[in-house]
């Protein structure tokens, strides 16, 4: 009796694991560094007036510093800057390619950054960074919207495909300063890859989703 007791007990208890674990991510299935930069999109999206940090992705992989001249690519704005390949086949970069001599790969977490959602690259001024995150999506997400901002210039791939260019002019970076719609977040992980060129003086970005009627989504790093 005790015996089989116990045994509905246990099976009870593996069941209520198995709920629970039921919308986690599998993360062995990721690799060492990509866990380093996992983040899970919080469904549905919500209402709110201004974002918070919980609406930024915050955990990234950052490869860098690329420098380059102050007189490269026409000097003064260097717009053509964003269109420079400093990595081969830059829209797969998932942090296990090997960094070239003089730059490295380092996961940053910016949980508590100020302004919310910034994400600070440093002061290096005539150079590039790439940033790669997974965002976890317990289900597929279609006709979505993806807001950045820049100081300077930003490309965003999301699982290899180029959704968001801007390399108009310099600027300070606030939250939401462009917007790509009809975003699609596959069912499981996605692959976001940011490449972020400084000029001078301050270097971040800021990068979350929205869905299509603006409503943000959270997203959990735990």
């Amino acid at each position: 009796m005790w015996r089989t007791m116990a045994a509905g007990v246990a099976a009870v208890f593996v069941l209520a694991a198995c709920l629970r674990a039921e919308d986690l991510p599998p993360s062995k299935t990721l690799s060492k560094a990509a866990s380093k930069a996992l983040s899970r999109l919080v469904l549905p999206a919500e209402k709110v007036e201004y974002p918070e940090q919980k609406h930024f992705i915050s955990k990234w992989l950052i490869l860098g510093e690329f420098t380059f001249g102050e007189n490269d690519f026409g000097g003064d704005s260097q717009t053509a800057s964003a269109d420079k390949a400093f990595m081969p086949k830059e829209a797969e970069l998932d942090g296990t390619q090997p960094a070239p001599k003089g730059v490295k790969w380092a996961a940053k977490a910016f949980a508590e950054s100020s302004p919310p959602g910034s994400i600070d690259l440093g002061t290096t001024e005539h150079a590039a960074d790439y940033a790669v995150a997974w965002l976890y999506c317990p289900e597929a997400v279609s006709n979505a919207k993806l807001l950045v901002g820049s100081d300077d210039y930003i490309k965003v791939w999301i699982n290899g495909k180029l959704e968001l260019t801007y390399k108009t002019d310099r600027r300070s970076a606030e939250a939401d300063q462009d917007t790509a719609s009809g975003i699609s977040l596959a069912k499981g992980y996605n692959r976001i890859v940011v490449k972020c060129v400084n000029v001078v003086s301050v270097w971040n970005f800021y990068l979350r989703f929205t869905d299509k009627d603006g409503k943000s989504f959270a997203v959990e790093t735990k």
